[in-house]
C-alpha cells in the first residue's frame, strides 16, 4: 500500500509542476486574446532580423518567408518567419503602458493547439535597451519535440509567445517588469520578439529564466521555419492629456521628406522632448528638423490658440 501511495503522490506532484499555467484555448482558464476582441491596436512598423533555416547548417541560408509588412496590422495569418534564433521589433503609433491586466499580446499562425513554436518577448523604452519577460518552460528535455510533434501540455509554459493557436495571441503584463532597470513600463516603444531555438542540444539551447532549456519543434529546415510573427496588438495604449497636435509625415523615416517634418498651422513655442519628458531641442517656424534625432518616439510641445498642445511624432531609423 505505501508504495502504491508513493507512486501517487510523485505523479500528483508532477501534475502540479506541469500544469500550474493557464491552458490551451477553449479551456475555462485560458487567458489567449483574441484577435477579433474589440478596441485592440496593432503595431505600425516592423523591422527583422532574419535567423538561418537551421542553426546547426548555417549553409543552407536563411528564412525566406521574410516580407516584414506581414507583421504589421491586424493578425490574418500572413506571417513573416524569424528562422533559428531570429528577431523582429515592433514599434506603434503610441507607447504601450501598464494598465490592468494584460497590456499587450503577441500572434502567431499554429493551425491546432499542439503545434506551436515559442519565441522570448522583449520590451524597451526608447528602442536600444531592451528588457526581456520571464519566461518558463517546464516541458521535458529528454527528447526531442521534433519539427512534426506535439507540444505535450500548454500549461508547462508561461511568457512565451506562441503559446496559443492562430487567432490567439499570447498576453504579456508590464506590471512583471516594474522593478526592471532601463525601460518605463507607463511608455513602451518597441517590442522585440525573438525565435526560440528549441533544440534540447546544449550547443544550440535556448533557456527560460529558471535556467531549464526550452524544448520546441526542431530543427525545421524550411523556408517558414522558427517563429511566424502575425502580429502585435495594444490592449493598454498610452493616453497623452492634450495629444491634438497634428504633423506630416508621422511616421516619418530618418532621411525620408528631406528630414523635415511639418506641423499644422496655428502652432507655436514649440519644444522636443524625450519619452522620458528630457528636453532635447527647440522647433523654429513649425518645421521639426530630425537630422540628428535617432529613431524612436518623442513628444511634441506647443501654444496652439492661446493652449498648450503635445502630440506624439515617431522617427524610424
Amino acid at each position: 500500500m505505501s508504495i502504491v501511495i508513493c507512486i501517487i503522490a510523485i505523479l500528483i506532484g508532477n501534475m502540479e509542476i506541469h500544469a500550474q499555467y493557464p491552458d490551451r484555448v477553449g479551456m475555462p482558464d485560458c487567458d489567449a486574446i483574441s484577435a477579433d476582441q474589440p478596441g485592440l491596436v496593432w503595431g505600425t512598423s516592423c523591422m527583422l532580423s532574419p535567423g538561418f533555416l537551421t542553426i546547426a547548417n548555417p549553409i543552407q541560408g536563411k528564412v525566406s518567408v521574410d516580407d516584414a509588412s506581414f507583421a504589421i496590422g491586424p493578425a490574418d495569418n500572413a506571417v513573416v518567419s524569424l528562422g533559428d534564433g531570429g528577431s523582429a521589433i515592433i514599434t506603434f503609433q503610441r507607447p504601450i503602458t501598464d494598465g490592468a491586466g494584460p497590456d499587450f499580446a503577441v500572434f502567431e499562425n499554429a493551425f491546432d493547439d499542439y503545434f506551436l513554436e515559442f519565441a522570448f518577448v522583449e520590451v524597451s523604452s526608447d528602442g536600444k535597451h531592451f528588457v526581456r519577460f520571464p519566461s518558463i518552460s517546464l516541458t521535458q528535455t529528454k527528447q526531442q519535440i521534433g519539427p512534426f510533434m506535439r507540444i505535450p501540455d500548454v500549461r508547462a509554459l508561461h511568457n512565451l509567445a506562441g503559446k496559443y493557436r492562430a487567432g490567439f495571441g499570447t498576453p504579456f503584463d508590464l506590471a512583471e517588469l516594474k522593478d526592471s532597470i532601463g525601460i518605463n513600463i507607463q511608455s513602451i516603444t518597441h517590442v522585440r520578439v525573438i525565435d526560440v531555438i528549441g533544440s534540447i542540444d546544449k550547443q544550440y539551447a535556448h533557456y527560460d529564466a529558471k535556467g531549464n532549456i526550452i524544448n520546441d519543434p526542431w530543427p525545421t529546415p524550411f523556408s517558414s521555419c522558427g517563429f511566424d510573427l502575425d502580429g502585435i496588438a495594444v490592449i493598454n495604449e498610452q493616453n497623452i492629456i492634450g495629444d491634438q497636435l497634428s504633423f506630416a509625415p508621422n511616421p516619418v523615416y530618418a532621411g525620408n521628406n528631406g528630414g523635415m517634418v511639418h506641423v499644422l498651422e496655428g502652432v507655436r513655442e514649440l519644444s522636443i522632448f524625450s519619452m522620458q519628458g528630457e528636453f532635447i531641442r527647440e522647433v523654429a517656424d513649425g518645421i521639426i528638423q530630425i537630422a540628428g534625432l535617432p529613431g524612436g518616439v518623442y513628444i511634441v510641445k506647443g501654444m496652439q490658440h492661446g493652449q498648450l498642445r503635445s502630440g506624439m511624432l515617431m522617427i524610424m531609423p
